[in-house]
């Protein structure tokens, strides 16, 4: 069949518009291949250092930095280039001062891998005016995320007063899904809470969604809080079948006051297995030092990534 020159007009038309939405199909990123490259530090660990007006934890009888800092301080002092800045540690939300933070960043050669966000909602409210913030202010954030380069931000499963209805909780993030799929953006769910964040419930979650543009943020150790570590190797296994960017590493975690670990090299090789090739967060969270063990986790990472 013969196409004419109005009709192929047409069609160009149509993959413009659909290339400026952003793909329909799955997102779309380059991942580095070089194991250095592909590991990033994320700032809760150094949580009581950052300054930032919303950040709780400080502790102002420690040296403090704010993110620019931050990004600075882990490419001289970890020689890596990924950093994954948590939302209670941005200076500001504001448009300029964002864009001053990427600056910052470029400057010290360094890439957002993701951005997790903690910021209270309530998608599951009665009240349509809050559910329609709630939402408002994910946007929010994935256009932080977008300014700052990052693939992706972290949100959680929203709270409903049934939480044996997920459908509910899942619809209540489809306006959150939609908008990121057309900034070509991805919403991950991390496993952290061992009864409302668990594996199984985030799992379910991204299922019932169906939609390629919410994935899974696999975290090396949190299924500790739930089991032991053939539990925990399990949830990883779980979550990295549905993992795309990014993925939490530690080996141990502090429960009740006792340390529980996990092993690296086989979490490691559950993610290859799963044929991840996304980047590798660093995320001390236990009774160590985070300086020295972020040293040690990035050390074992290197061998076994």
């Amino acid at each position: 069949m013969k196409i004419t020159r109005r009709q192929f007009g047409a069609a160009a038309l149509l993959l413009a518009a659909d290339a400026a939405r952003g793909s329909v199909d799955s997102p779309q990123a380059s991942f580095p291949q070089d194991p250095r490259d592909r590991i990033a530090i994320a700032t809760y660990p150094f949580r009581r250092s950052m300054v930032a007006p919303n950040n709780g934890d400080r502790d102002a009888s420690k040296p403090g930095m704010d993110l620019a800092a931050f990004a600075a301080f882990i490419k001289t002092e970890f020689h890596v280039s990924g950093i994954e800045p948590l939302d209670s540690h941005f200076p500001s939300k504001e448009r300029g001062e964002v864009v001053k933070l990427r600056a910052a960043f470029d400057a010290a050669g360094v890439r957002t891998v993701n951005v997790p966000v903690d910021e209270a909602v309530e998608l599951c409210s009665d009240d349509e005016a809050k559910r329609k913030a709630g939402n408002a202010s994910y946007r929010h954030w994935i256009d932080i995320a977008v300014i700052l380069g990052s693939p992706s931000i972290r949100i959680w499963i929203p709270k409903c007063s049934d939480t044996s209805d997920l459908a509910k909780a899942v619809n209540a993030l489809r306006p959150t899904i939609d908008y990121a799929a057309t900034q070509n953006m991805v919403v991950n769910l991390e496993n952290d809470d061992p009864v409302s964040s668990s594996a199984t419930r985030v799992l379910t979650a991204i299922k019932l969604a169906n939609n390629p543009y919410f994935h899974a943020l696999p975290d090396f150790g949190n299924g500790l809080m739930g089991g032991d570590e053939r539990f925990n190797a399990q949830a990883v296994t779980q979550m990295f079948a549905h993992a795309w960017n990014i993925a939490h590493v530690k080996d141990a975690e502090l429960i009740d006051g006792k340390r529980k670990t996990a092993s690296l090299v086989e979490l490691f090789g559950i993610a290859k297995a799963s044929g991840y090739r996304g980047y590798y967060s660093m995320e001390s969270d236990s009774d160590a030092d985070p300086l020295p063990d972020t040293h040690h986790l990035i050390e074992q990472s290197l061998a076994l990534i």
